[in-house]
């Protein structure tokens, strides 16, 4: 059984960017979860099924910013 090959990369964090909430500018985030229902219509399985989708919050307000939106999430009016 082969070994996974690792790659050491050493990567200066004071030239990376900070990203910001976009509601509050705080600069610490949690990871959460939207959760999405897909129906038995279009499941592979033919069943109706609950489907956690990993994304992060702000800490301090709770917004997500909409970098963090998974392209299959739409935005309620």
């Amino acid at each position: 059984m082969k070994k996974p090959r690792t790659i050491n990369m050493s990567v200066d964090m004071n030239l990376a960017t900070d990203i910001k909430c976009e509601s509050c500018e705080g600069l610490a985030f949690r990871s959460c979860f939207l959760i999405k229902k897909v129906s038995a219509v279009i499941s592979p399985n033919g069943q109706e099924t609950i489907v956690p989708v990993e994304t992060f919050a702000c800490n301090s307000c709770g917004h997500i910013n909409q970098q963090f939106m998974p392209t299959m999430v739409t935005e309620e009016k």
